[in-house]
Order: structure tokens, then sequence, then C-alpha cells
């Protein structure tokens, strides 16, 4: 608890040690694992089927020394963390330092890992397979504070399906999946309506989370650094995504199905839903006969996006939207990240006590099913 508050951070992240896609994933694939390698750029990197998992060169690229020194920085704040390998010990002293209750883990280079289409999606499927089985090992460590989102290999459905169900089995408190296209298909393509069906049935959050510089459709490869990319990337998918699944059908055919945004901010949310508002007044569902309620209805029922504490919008979010749909996140231990001084930035809001307060926990506990 802080200063009074219960607090859950929905958005942190895993710092994975490289042996985990060897050391856990299925023998079948040993040979096949990702592990680090020559990138052909002169930096080693993580690598799958023969190139690096992000890329290094063209638009939206991760090979500048200037993003990687400034990447170096913003570690500095977790030199202790980074230095016990980001341990789940050290994660909950830091937890307990800072006053949080509980926190909703992400991949990191797993992330980064869906950010490309795959050649053999039996293999994707192991490495999301490796990944889920450390990471729900790894918030054992206290399993009421540290919860887990499970990789789904949508670049096959079915397997994302069967991956789905066994983590649901295993523990894990939602399910993730980035925003962008994959293999040609949109959130709404209706491929993936079983998967959706699934997720809705085993009442687990969706959770929707762009990852940097991948080889899939991005609104950041149509900029030449990562920082102009990110800075697009990020929101905008974030806003497709949303978009697509309201107007497409998604929320209709899956009224109980819970959507979570986290790191794309909150800001952009008021002008989101009126720019959706006003093509209802405008055409209805002219050209998307399933979409039967307003907009915003539909975002009502089912959404919750994610804040960063220091965001100056979020009164307006709050007064235009309504402090009911808002989350918390810091983006732990990401050196782009808010942590520790998200927290202070929130409390620091001109918000009431009561919206705080449900920013911080109320909207999101239950969702994530933390007590």
């Amino acid at each position: 608890m802080r200063n009074g508050y219960r607090v859950i951070d929905t958005d942190s992240h895993q710092m994975e040690p490289p042996r985990i896609w060897t050391d856990y994933i299925d023998p079948v694939f040993a040979d096949r694992a990702p592990r680090i390698g020559d990138m052909g750029n002169g930096r080693p990197g993580m690598m799958a089927e023969g190139e690096p998992i992000t890329k290094q060169d063209g638009s939206y690229p991760m090979h500048s020394e200037e993003f990687h020194e400034a990447a170096a920085r913003g570690m500095e704040k977790h030199e202790q963390s980074r230095a016990e390998g980001f341990s789940a010990e050290a994660r909950l002293r830091d937890m307990d330092a800072h006053g949080i209750d509980a926190q909703v883990l992400y991949p990191t280079v797993g992330g980064q890992m869906l950010g490309k289409e795959w050649n053999d999606p039996e293999l994707l499927a192991a490495v999301c397979r490796a990944y889920n089985d450390w990471s729900i090992e790894y918030c054992s460590a206290a399993p009421g504070r540290l919860r887990m989102a499970a990789m789904l290999p949508v670049q096959a459905p079915d397997l994302a399906l069967e991956e789905a169900e066994r983590m649901d089995a295993k523990g894990a408190a939602g399910f993730y999946v980035r925003p962008n296209p994959v293999c040609g298909r949109n959130l709404y393509h209706s491929d993936y309506d079983p998967l959706w069906s699934r997720i809705e049935d085993l009442a687990r959050p969706l959770c929707i989370h762009d990852s940097g510089s991948p080889y899939l459709p991005s609104y950041g490869e149509r900029m030449d650094t990562h920082t102009s990319g990110h800075i697009i990337a990020h929101p905008f998918e974030a806003m497709v995504a949303m978009m697509s699944l309201i107007w497409y059908g998604v929320i209709e055919r899956h009224p109980k199905l819970s959507v979570v945004h986290v790191e794309a901010d909150a800001g952009w949310l008021p002008y989101w839903l009126q720019r959706m508002e006003q093509h209802w007044d405008f055409s209805g569902n002219a050209e998307h006969p399933e979409l039967r309620r307003r907009p915003t209805e539909y975002f009502k029922s089912n959404f919750l996006v994610a804040c960063r504490g220091d965001e100056m919008t979020l009164p307006a979010v709050c007064e235009l939207v309504g402090d009911s749909y808002v989350t918390f996140n810091t983006d732990y231990p990401h050196p782009d990240g808010t942590w520790p001084a998200g927290m202070a930035d929130l409390e620091k809001q001109p918000l009431p006590e009561e919206s705080i307060r449900k920013i911080y926990w109320d909207n999101a506990a239950p969702v994530f099913g933390v007590a």
C-alpha cells in the first residue's frame, strides 16, 4: 500500500535472461531456439529464424548508437535490480519500497519476437510456451502480487487458442497480443473469433501492448529513427486496435471480452471516442452492420486504458470520459518508463482521492484477478 492507496501497476516487464529460450523450450525445437548471435551490424543480439528479432535498418530501426546510449542511461535507476538479474526478489523489494501491491508482467524480448510473422508458427508457439512457463514460474515467488500476461502466437490462431487454454490452467492473469496486423489479419479478422470466444469464456482480459521496431506493419515505419517511430507507434496502434474491435463487431459478438490497452498513454481517449461518435452520427452503422450501439457504449462496457502518472491531460480524460475506465502503469523496469516517479506524479494530479483510488486499484484489480 502507498499513502493509503492500494496500487496495481498494469504494465511492467520481464527482462528475460537469454537462456530461457533454450532452457524452457520443447526439446523438439531446441536446435532452432532463439539465441544470441551476430545481427550483421557488429552488434550481438537475439536472433530467431536466422534474423534479428527487431528491424536493425530501414524504417523504424533499432541500430543507432544514440538510442542505445539513451537506453543505457535510462537503466541507471535500476542498477541494483539489474545486478541481481531482475530477479523476482529484486522486483518485490522495489515494489515494497514504493508501495506497489501488484504488477502485471509482460515480456520484453518476447514482445519483440511477436513482431515478426515467423516461417514456422509451430516454432513460435514453442517460443511462447517457453516464455510463459518461465514467467509463471518466476511469478510463483508471490503469485498474488506478480500476475503475468501470457504471450499468444496469433500468427497461428488455432495455436494461440491452445496456448490460452494451457496458460489459463497455469494461472495466467491475461493474454498478451500486439495491436499490429499479423499475416494480413487485423484484430477483427474472423480467424480470431474462436480465440476471442475462448478468452471471453475464460474471463481473462485481452491485453494489447505494442513493442518496438517490428517487421509487422507499424505506424512507426513511416519514420527513419526508432525514437520518432516509437512516439507514434504505441498510441496510434492502440487507437486503431480499439476502433477496429468496436466498429467491426468484435465486442458485439463477444460482449464479455475485457480489453486492456497498456503503454500507450490515455490522453488520446476523449478525442478518439469523439472521433468515433462523429462518424456514428454521420453514417451510423451503414458499412458496419454489427455496430448496434454507439461506440462509446462499447468502450465503456469492455475497455480499460492505462495512463502514466505524469499525463497533463489525465484530468480531462477523467472529466470527459470518466475515472472508471483508466488504470495505472509505469513500464517498470524499461528505461523510458516512469518508475519510480510515476506514482508521486499521479498523486499530484488535480484529481479527487476517489479518482486516484480507482485508477490505482479499483478499476483494474478485479479484471486481473487480484484481491
